[in-house]
């Protein structure tokens, strides 16, 4: 078994008392696919056999030590499982934890179906009862701090969502925003385009679609919707710092000035420890 790497990252929001959190993305658990054994095992086992488990493991129990809140930005497991919902039912029965949905949290076969907003809303059935956040938007004040996580699994983001972020902005505290999949920056885009055929980006711009497969460029393609909320969060003075995953990179970079990370996934034995202040 491999140690788990922390990596250590100071987000400044303007607090006076820092505030600590342990941010996990990306674990993609591969637990008993009832269609058939535990496919892409192989990929997100990739140090050694159950290392996705074990330094999943690792990270809350350093969590609980620590007596530090886990910001989980989605992808916990890779398809839809009774082994992987019994994975979770244990684990997080007494975890101190908020949640973001990404898009494998949703998926039941890996490519195999086509992900749209009808397929999420169908699967969303099955994952909701072992997640005690609300898996379309949630919110939760620590010590005078806003954690907000909504999905945009789908590289959406939608009206009712917004003004959701709005109400949450009117309580007046400084705001981390929680989401699966990164807003567009040029930074991060270019990062993640080095190895990939696109940026896996939420509200890429037009000019950056252009360069995308087709499949990836209708998959990708924000709405109106999703850059009206995208403005807004850019625009609001209370939203101080945006945490996500996805992208299964360490990078930072910043979004009209507001810090944005992203950590690598947890399979591969990343976590970030985040200290607000």
């Amino acid at each position: 078994m491999k140690s788990l790497r922390i990596i250590q990252t100071k987000i400044p929001i303007g607090i006076e008392k820092p505030i600590r959190f342990l941010h996990i993305t990306d674990t993609h658990i591969t637990r008993d696919d009832p269609s058939g054994g535990r496919r892409r095992e192989a990929v997100f086992n990739v140090d050694y056999e159950n290392c996705a488990e074990d330094y999943f493991l690792q990270a809350i129990a350093y969590a609980k030590k620590e007596n530090i809140p886990v910001l989980h930005t989605g992808d916990m497991i890779d398809f839809l499982s009774k082994g992987n919902f019994d994975f979770m039912d244990r684990w997080f029965a007494d975890l101190d934890y908020m949640y973001a949905a990404g898009n494998h949290d949703f998926c039941h076969w890996v490519g195999r179906a086509k992900e749209d907003y009808a397929y999420k809303w169908e699967k969303i059935k099955e994952i909701a009862p072992h997640v005690k956040s609300n898996l379309y938007f949630d919110s939760r004040v620590i010590d005078g701090v806003n954690f907000v996580t909504l999905d945009d699994s789908y590289y959406l983001i939608s009206d009712a969502q917004t003004e959701m972020l709005r109400a949450e902005a009117a309580k007046g505290f400084p705001i981390v925003l929680a989401m699966h999949t990164p807003l567009y920056t040029k930074a991060f885009a270019d990062a993640v385009m080095e190895s990939n055929p696109c940026a896996y980006v939420t509200g890429a711009p037009e000019e950056l679609l252009a360069r995308y497969p087709e499949d990836r460029r209708k998959q990708q393609t924000p709405d109106e919707a999703t850059l009206r909320a995208m403005q807004y969060i850019k625009d609001e003075p209370l939203i101080r710092a945006i945490v996500t995953g996805h992208v299964h990179r360490n990078l930072e970079d910043t979004v009209a000035g507001k810090p944005q990370i992203a950590t690598r996934g947890s399979y591969e034995g990343d976590v970030r420890e985040c200290i607000l202040c």
